[in-house]
């Protein structure tokens, strides 16, 4: 649908931003009272058992089908199909908390389809572990990239809820702030820590569970002057990222990023919460149908769990986003390298440090920020071989292993870090590309 000038859609139209419109996102807490808790609990358990009834639906036709890879075309039916079969799933809850769970198991399903469908099927590494050692039969839920179960105690605690005819809005009381959505009329007390656009409109709303603590993601959209990349800018302008796997990032000035690793500092702490959940789960009690009854500590340790988990993920943010505002603020162009952090990922030896890192995230809030301050963005291509190749005379140097930290180039003999080679050589890819668009002074 189209949009007028004060962000209201025109029905009839595909939805589409007025010239100088932009969509933003802005987090904030939310501190509900312990009725209001309840039933936001409640809101998040009937969005997932309307999710699973899908993914029930779902394998009953693939099992009809005989399905063994290949795309899934699977007619999705409407959510009021499964909310007719359950007297709880009632308008008690906002009609969006059913609609979400149908939106998210499409969004699966077309996620798979993108992914995984073209490859022959595949079950995963444990899965064909247990094939090969017990004879384990696997099942649908156990094929690579097919949408599975969401779970009590791991799902995901969140749905999201559309603007309707101005039910989503924040009050001011008292000096207090209230976000006031469907089914919540009378307000959510909300710690707004950051102001947000006055003349906006609010378009959407996740509320979400993070630990012990409660979320909600705004999307607003507001008018916004995007600012005109700067041409004839200097060599001092830019900035080469390149990604380091003990501290973030080496730039092209021979820093250091100097992340703490948060997940690292914590792990010792991980370790022990889990080993007593497994202790409480061992000598918990199950019932007639040997389901395990899980005892009111072992809840409680839960939480705590989640809470540790979640203030890691915070810290881990609140860096990346302070490191992302000083880079931005400070230089008119950053180069970083595309490489495929999926595939590194996989590494045994790499993967713990670079999900630590979050350089994906890093990346993610570099872009946005650049196109916000109007600043240039560039990626060096897949193929640029900014680690193998010497910064003070180009010689390509094709045999360079992992292990090798310090480059050594053998035709001009400069010695140099691995890391802050790369970089140079990524400032340098980025010159060229300015120089070619005319960008950059000579």
């Amino acid at each position: 649908m189209a949009t007028r000038e004060d962000g209201t859609h025109i029905k009839g139209t595909k939805k589409s931003l007025p010239d100088g419109w932009t969509t933003s996102g802005f987090r904030f807490a939310i501190v509900p009272t312990e009725e209001q808790a309840t039933r936001l609990e409640q809101a998040f358990g009937c969005e997932r058992k309307v999710y699973n009834e899908y993914i029930a639906g779902l394998y009953d036709y693939l099992e009809k089908i005989g399905f063994g890879g290949g795309f899934i075309r699977y007619q999705v039916p409407s959510y009021t199909t499964i909310t007719a079969q359950y007297d709880y799933l009632d308008k008690s809850n906002d009609s969006f908390v059913y609609n979400d769970a149908k939106m998210r198991f499409q969004a699966a399903i077309q996620k798979y389809n993108e992914e995984y469908a073209k490859k022959p099927m595949q079950y995963k590494k444990s899965v064909r572990k247990k094939m090969k050692t017990i004879g384990y039969i696997p099942t649908f839920r156990d094929i690579k990239g097919v949408p599975k179960f969401h779970s009590k105690k791991q799902g995901k605690f969140s749905y999201t809820t559309n603007q309707t005819n101005g039910n989503i809005k924040i009050q001011q009381e008292n000096g207090e702030c209230f976000l006031c959505i469907p089914k919540f009329k009378e307000g959510i007390f909300m710690i707004l820590h950051r102001d947000v656009p006055t003349d906006g409109v609010i378009k959407k709303v996740t509320v979400k569970r993070e630990g012990t603590r409660y979320m909600v993601s705004l999307s607003i959209d507001y008018p916004f002057k995007v600012p005109q990349l700067q041409e004839d800018l200097s060599p001092d302008d830019v900035i080469g990222l390149d990604y380091s796997q003990e501290h973030l990032y080496v730039d092209s000035n021979g820093h250091i990023a100097g992340y703490t690793r948060y997940h690292k500092i914590m792990e010792n702490r991980q370790r022990r919460m889990n080993q007593s959940l497994a202790r409480k789960k061992n000598h918990a009690k199950t019932d007639e149908n040997g389901n395990i009854l899980y005892s009111k500590n072992y809840q409680k340790q839960v939480r705590k769990y989640q809470k540790v988990m979640a203030k890691v993920k915070n810290k881990r943010r609140d860096t990346l986003h302070k490191m992302t505002n000083q880079i931005t603020n400070d230089y008119q162009a950053v180069v970083v390298e595309d490489i495929d952090l999926r595939n590194l990922a996989q590494c045994l030896r790499l993967g713990k440090k670079l999900h630590d890192n979050g350089f994906g995230l890093f990346r993610t809030m570099l872009k946005y920020k650049c196109e916000r301050r109007g600043k240039h963005y560039l990626v060096a291509d897949k193929y640029f071989a900014s680690s193998k190749t010497c910064s003070c005379c180009g010689n390509k140097k094709d045999t360079l292993t992992l292990s090798e930290r310090i480059y050594n180039c053998t035709e001009c003999g400069t010695k140099i870090d691995r890391d802050y080679n790369a970089a140079r050589n990524l400032k340098q890819y980025g010159i060229r590309m300015l120089h070619e668009r005319n960008e950059l002074s000579a």
